[in-house]
């Protein structure tokens, strides 16, 4: 059972006073104190930064998917179709920059690709680089939908954030960046042995 999901009687376990101290606070205030009486061998000091990021997702995400409605579309798909604007390329993104992109497996983006194209959003190319490849790219209705949903996602995005003062977002801000950086600079070093495989890999070109 996922840690998150944990739901007991608490407060008919702990003293009142002690109750009502918990219940003035948020769900991982709670589920800190729950986890500490059950498994006191345990360290659950993460649960304060990562437990909130976990939850702050869960949350992030329905909130995203409700204001996303009215366009007829989810966040996986906004994802996708904003991952292709952004990047400014009108002839669209390679697959693979795509799995990076949207953070998922290369079977399911080639999933969320193919319903893109079937409602018209998006389309595959040829790659004019590589013609063995295809590259992904906004069709002009996937644009002019992107473009509205981007307006409201930004504006709805921007009022939550706005629940922390400049100063608490700036903080906050460079603290999720350090988290983030240790990820992603292990998955690069991760990475590198097999690019420079690939690279050695090539067959030589001739001037």
């Amino acid at each position: 059972m996922n840690y998150l999901d944990v739901k007991i009687d608490w407060k008919a376990r702990m003293p009142e006073s002690q109750a009502q101290k918990v219940e003035a606070h948020d769900a991982i205030d709670r589920f800190s104190v729950e986890w500490s009486r059950e498994r006191p061998d345990l360290d659950f000091t993460y649960l304060a930064t990562l437990g909130r990021i976990l939850r702050l997702s869960a949350h992030l995400r329905e909130a995203m998917d409700e204001w996303l409605e009215p366009y007829g579309i989810t966040w996986e798909m906004f994802d996708l179709l904003a991952s292709l604007q952004r990047s400014g390329y009108a002839n669209g993104m390679r697959p693979t920059d795509l799995y990076e992109a949207c953070m998922l497996s290369s079977g399911a983006t080639t999933n969320r690709i193919d319903r893109a194209e079937k409602l018209n959003y998006a389309a595959r190319r040829p790659d004019t680089e590589d013609g063995r490849s295809t590259r992904i790219a906004l069709t002009k209705r996937g644009a002019g939908l992107t473009h509205r949903a981007m307006t409201r996602h930004s504006s709805c995005a921007g009022e939550i954030a706005g629940r922390l003062s400049g100063k608490e977002q700036q903080l906050l801000a460079r603290l999720l960046r350090k988290l983030l950086l240790s990820f992603e600079s292990e998955k690069s070093e991760a990475k590198a042995p097999k690019r420079a495989a690939q690279r050695e890999a090539k067959p030589a070109a001739f001037a």
